[in-house]
């Protein structure tokens, strides 16, 4: 019986933390110019190693992939204000910065969108595999304006 009770608590928790991490998407970001990846996510050289698991394994010297990313609120994070997350394929990538973050949230509330929704967006994966001393040397720029609080959802 013990061990039977021990299966359900282990396979609730797991329903649990599998859904709880699940994002729902509120919309996309309508495309200003097919292939403008012109707003860069400035923290993707802390990802080196989960881009690398999305961009596959080298077969070239660079590498350049147009993905579908998610925007979304991370709310475990505490060393950010606002922090928006980059998430390709469920991994994440990156963060918007401080101020994107804040003009998010900002379309966010217009949109009557609840923090734990994601926005889809475009995004351009590129760079290469580095050297000796550098994993890897990739950028992650999104197909939004540098001002993407004129941008449209759809």
């Amino acid at each position: 019986m013990g061990l039977i009770l021990l299966v359900v608590i282990i396979l609730i928790t797991a329903f649990v933390m599998v859904h709880s991490t699940q994002r729902k998407s509120g919309g996309r970001f309508k495309e200003m110019t097919k292939n403008n990846f012109g707003h860069k996510i400035y923290s993707a050289i802390e990802f080196q190693q989960p881009i690398i698991e999305i961009v596959g394994p080298q077969l070239d010297n660079s590498v350049s992939k147009v993905v579908n990313a998610l925007l979304v609120m991370d709310t475990t994070n505490t060393e950010y204000t606002y922090a928006i997350m980059v998430v390709v394929d469920g991994i994440q990538v990156g963060y918007l910065s401080d101020e994107d973050a804040e003009k998010f949230l900002k379309i966010l509330k217009d949109k009557r969108l609840y923090e734990d929704t994601g926005i889809e967006v475009k995004a351009l994966i590129y760079g290469d595999w580095g050297n000796a001393d550098q994993i890897a040397n990739f950028k992650i720029n999104l197909n939004l304006p540098n001002n993407f609080e004129d941008s449209e959802i759809k």
